[in-house]
């Protein structure tokens, strides 16, 4: 399998939408979008950021996988935060994957980021995957939200 590995740019917006919608729509996730639309404006307001960095995985034409992050201020230095990492259904499982990480491993060390960083849902698929890839669980820290829209 021919793999193309590169830095996520404009042209690329509309078919991550599509990928993101069709990857999210299947399980476990199963989430609903009528319309890319909001994925689209989503990126656009990543890409925004003047610390955004995105990425992705083709297969000839095809954007098959993408991460989408910034750069993160710590006081340790800069890190690579992974907002969204995702890959097509028909590619899962085949190393797609791995070389888009180990492609945003090298390009963080060449920015002379010390790290990566991202939160995934314990006990998916997604779990194995970044530790098989060389991450590591935090013990004691927990993600926490607070909706606002009850204001």
């Amino acid at each position: 399998m021919d793999i193309t590995l590169q830095e996520l740019n404009e042209s690329h917006i509309a078919p991550c939408a599509q990928l993101y919608c069709r990857t999210y729509q299947q399980a476990p996730w199963n989430e609903s979008w009528p319309s890319p639309q909001p994925i689209v404006e989503f990126i656009q307001a990543h890409m925004g950021n003047n610390y955004f960095r995105g990425y992705i995985a083709k297969s000839g034409d095809e954007v098959i996988a993408a991460s989408i992050g910034f750069k993160k201020p710590w006081p340790g230095g800069m890190e690579y935060y992974i907002d969204e990492f995702f890959i097509d259904p028909d590619y899962q499982r085949k190393g797609v994957g791995t070389q888009l990480m180990a492609f945003i491993e090298v390009r963080s060390l060449e920015e002379g980021l010390n790290a990566i960083i991202l939160n995934t849902q314990k006990g998916y698929a997604s779990d194995e995957f970044y530790k098989r890839n060389g991450f590591k669980e935090h013990q004691g820290l927990i993600v926490l939200s607070k909706s606002l829209d009850d204001h």
